[in-house]
């Protein structure tokens, strides 16, 4: 398919936070990006518009959101979706505005009370899949041409690698997690089995001292995309 439009989603690593052309984030801009990311090459490579939803820090569920809103936008347009960390929570707050939190935040109780009370390797795993899932699912049914990628290797884990309490919960999670998987982990690109950033560290590219990949990680990752998926795609392997 001939492409007119790339939209791209995630957070700080689909932002492009760290390139040295990206802007800070304000509320009169708060989809400021970079335009030396790996979607944002591919597009240009392509000489076609593209679009980035990102917001550093952000979570699965947010994500999810809104990729959702651009469902509408699916008149060839391909969507590349960056899905982050497993560990991230995205909420509404009292004043019905998204917030996220993840191991590491400000230390606020209500973030040292949820990774101690409530944070979960298996629910995590479970919440995260079905998110993805969904999108994926919405995406098939709209016809919609689309890449994902995922910044945590979590995707890939199943019952087996997580800590279980005893056989009921094992067996209730196994059925669960594994059929999610089953959809899931297959549509999710790796760059030769790894992360985005672990493939840049592998290959000696520079991370900023924030640890995003730079320029050169970008450059190649929109080739290997471009080789290993986009090319696919147009001969509808």
């Amino acid at each position: 398919m001939q492409y007119k439009k790339i939209i791209a989603f995630g957070d700080s690593f689909t932002r492009g936070d760290e390139l040295a052309d990206c802007p800070t984030q304000s509320v009169d801009n708060p989809l400021a990006h970079s335009k030396h990311t790996w979607p944002a090459i591919i597009a240009k490579t392509l000489a076609i518009e593209y679009k980035c939803v990102a917001v550093g820090g952000r979570g699965n569920q947010w994500i999810s959101n809104q990729v959702n809103r651009f469902i509408d936008y699916k008149s060839n347009c391909l969507f590349i979706v960056n899905w982050t960390y497993f560990g991230r929570f995205d909420f509404l707050d009292y004043e019905d505005k998204w917030s996220t939190i993840c191991p590491g935040s400000a230390n606020k109780k209500f973030v040292t009370d949820y990774y101690k009370n409530f944070d979960n390797h298996i629910w995590n795993l479970n919440r995260n899949l079905q998110i993805i899932h969904s999108v994926l699912c919405l995406l098939k049914e709209n016809k919609i041409d689309f890449i994902f990628t995922c910044q945590d290797l979590a995707f890939k884990q199943t019952i087996d690698n997580l800590h279980c309490q005893d056989i009921t919960t094992y067996n209730h999670w196994q059925r669960s997690i594994g059929i999610l998987s089953q959809s899931v982990v297959p549509a999710i690109n790796e760059f030769d089995n790894c992360t985005f950033t672990e493939w840049s560290i592998n290959n000696g590219y520079e991370l900023g001292p924030n640890g995003h990949p730079l320029e050169e990680a970008h450059a190649e990752a929109a080739k290997y995309i471009n080789t290993n998926v986009i090319e696919g795609m147009t001969n509808e392997h």
